[in-house]
């Protein structure tokens, strides 16, 4: 009998190593520049995919829009091309303007396709596409299936990711991500390999103390000088705020600008940007509207709204150009503190805006806090969006919960999407993987610390002198117990940021644990007067050091300082009753204890312990006989 045709005809297929690409963020940045993006997508397309998928023996099966499929005969081929493409790619946007920063997402898989012409099906293409959306920007995720093949055959490292539910997959896909950075080897692994195991014996039981310890990576970045002038504020109609507050006035229109009320435009998008800024009082545009057409005083206005800060500035056009001045007044004193003048082309006005609203921003983080921690944070992004959500990063990670810590990370990644080139947000980004690490949030502790290497390493490759970078590794480390190093990674961010009090102070902490503690009390002091309003925990480690020298008297002083700052801190107060005990003052010690253990009863010696980073064992011996002293078993 013979066959119909449709049960005759024969369905090509082959086993094929499948690429997944497509760039991150792609509606937006068409949305904010169309003729722009597809400009920059065809530059990426000739400069990182076409000579690598040649070298590497690839086919770029199609182009869709923001999308690209690629087929690769070999699957360690398309690794060793994927890993190429991203590398590449960072390169391209560290040299890049902020509107020319691009990042894809690749995913690959290795499966079963069906050919019909140039084209592929099948369940193979469909897995790579699920996975590429599974990837961070700038990032690859692979399939088990790839993953098999490549493990043991490249100089690569694997984070397992387990196993993901994707759109129209039935099964769950497991799921690897390919740790880009030169710098997670087999040197790195053997590190963290020979380190994470003693490093969780001793943080799992000493758990207790991670609210106390945080301050490093969170705390630092309050905003801690209050506005509150009892003096100065006596006849306000509000009392100011316990953090910054600041009033943006609307900007006057001088004539000369096209688009009707541009000034009011300009104030309302600053005001808006200045809200989503962490510990900042901002007031409402409808309270500010009243005082565009007033000529009262600075400081009247201030006293009226109740805020320290006033932001007043001027629009005017001529020829197609936009010329705004625009001034940040300390009402307080009557200080200019920051002032600048810009001419720009009209059609950059949005760019404008996101100018005034990072320099106002930051003259404020200067005026309040470390000045160098400032311009730091500043340093390497002219993207407004992605600079928000690293401070909204920050203040979600400070508060160091499972569920803000993922917060935090959600905040970084999309800064990364926004500017694939801005260090700090891979830095941010680092500190969750770490803070996974040690709390143990993660499934995979190793994993994770190796991740937030690698993230730091990322940052490094953007900006090799970029001393937030070098503080993590130099905490890493620390945790790690290779106390050479820490204090190496320390000193070469002070080197790089001299008057940048939180690194000063990050390697006072890694002084005080490696038995140096009067060059941690050096440090940290001058940690202190950079940063007048310093985190509570500059003052602990100057206790911590005070007692390794045995000036018992001052420590506690120290201490007592720092539970001013932060009455709740956990460290603060078993290091205030260990003071008070080797002073001799056991009946204070005893107090101090008490409070500690009133929120963990069952804490022991041994729980101390095991969670400390000291060297020399006669340190650590120091804080325990003490802390016997006060009364605390084991």
């Amino acid at each position: 009998m013979a066959r119909s045709g449709l049960t005759a005809q024969r369905v090509e297929r082959r086993l094929a190593a499948i690429l997944a690409a497509d760039v991150a963020g792609y509606s937006r940045l068409m949305q904010a520049d169309e003729e722009g993006t597809l400009a920059a997508l065809k530059r990426r397309l000739r400069d990182a995919f076409d000579p690598n998928v040649a070298a590497h023996g690839g086919r770029i099966v199609k182009a869709t829009g923001d999308g690209l499929l690629i087929e690769y005969p070999s699957v360690l081929e398309a690794v060793r091309s994927a890993v190429a493409i991203q590398r590449e790619m960072a390169n391209l946007n560290a040299g890049a303007s902020a509107a020319d920063r691009m990042a894809f997402r690749i995913g690959i898989n290795l499966g079963d396709v069906i050919l019909e012409g140039d084209d592929i099906f099948g369940d193979g293409v469909n897995v790579a596409a699920r996975i590429e959306a599974l990837a961070e920007p700038g990032g690859i995720t692979i399939s088990d299936s790839v993953h098999a093949q490549v493990r043991n055959r490249l100089d690569l490292g694997f984070t397992d990711l387990g196993h993901k539910r994707v759109k129209n997959i039935a099964e769950p896909i497991h799921v690897f991500r390919v740790d880009l950075s030169p710098a997670v080897t087999a040197h790195w692994r053997a590190i963290v390999q020979k380190g994470v195991q003693q490093y969780w014996v001793a943080a799992s039981i000493a758990i207790a103390l991670a609210a106390g310890t945080i301050g490093l990576w969170g705390a630092n970045e309050l905003w801690l000088r209050t506005d509150r002038d009892t003096s100065a504020t006596a006849s306000a109609s509000f009392p100011l705020p316990e953090k910054p507050s600041i009033a943006v006035l609307p900007f006057a229109d001088l004539g000369g600008v096209e688009q009707a009320n541009l000034g009011g435009s300009i104030t309302e998008n600053v005001i808006a940007a200045l809200s989503k800024v962490p510990g900042l009082f901002v007031i409402a545009r409808d309270s500010t509207v009243p005082y565009g057409d007033s000529s009262a005083e600075t400081d009247r206005i201030a006293e009226e709204l109740g805020v320290r800060y006033v932001l007043e500035g001027s629009v005017q056009g001529s020829d197609g150009r936009v010329r705004t001045r625009s001034r940040l007044i300390d009402a307080l004193s009557g200080r200019l503190v920051w002032s600048e003048r810009y001419d720009r082309e009209f059609a950059d006005v949005f760019a404008l805006q996101d100018d005034i609203t990072l320099n106002v921003v930051t003259a404020l983080q200067i005026e309040l806090t470390d000045g160098e921690l400032a311009r730091v944070r500043q340093r390497g992004t002219d993207n407004l969006e992605a600079w928000l959500l690293v401070n909204q990063s920050s203040d979600a990670h400070m508060r160091f919960t499972r569920e803000d810590n993922e917060r935090a990370r959600e905040f970084a990644e999309r800064a990364i999407e926004l500017d694939p080139s801005y260090p700090d947000a891979y830095v941010r980004l680092a500190r969750c993987y770490l803070a996974d690490f040690q709390t143990g949030w993660a499934a995979d502790r190793e994993a994770a610390l190796l991740r937030s290497v690698e993230l730091v390493q990322q940052a490094l490759e953007l900006d090799r002198d970029y001393p937030d970078a070098y503080v993590l590794l130099g905490a890493i480390h620390l945790f790690l117990r290779r106390h050479d190093d820490a204090i190496a990674y320390g000193e070469k961010a002070v080197s790089l940021s001299p008057n940048h009090s939180l690194a000063k102070a990050s390697l006072a902490m890694i002084l005080n644990y490696s038995g140096v503690p009067e060059r941690a009390i050096t440090s940290v002091r001058e940690a202190m007067r950079l940063s007048p309003h310093y985190p509570d925990w500059f003052a602990g480690e100057l206790g911590r050091g005070l007692v390794l020298t045995r000036r018992y008297d001052e420590a506690v002083q120290a201490l007592k300082l720092r539970l001013e700052r932060n009455p709740t801190s956990s460290e603060a107060q078993i290091l205030l009753a260990a003071a008070y005990a080797a002073a001799g003052r056991e009946e204070e010690a005893r107090a101090a204890l008490s409070t500690f253990l009133a929120e963990r009863p069952s804490y022991t010696v041994e729980h101390y312990a095991a969670g400390e980073f000291y060297r020399d064992r006669a340190d650590l011996n120091r804080f325990l006989d003490a802390l016997r002293k006060a009364g605390l078993p084991g």
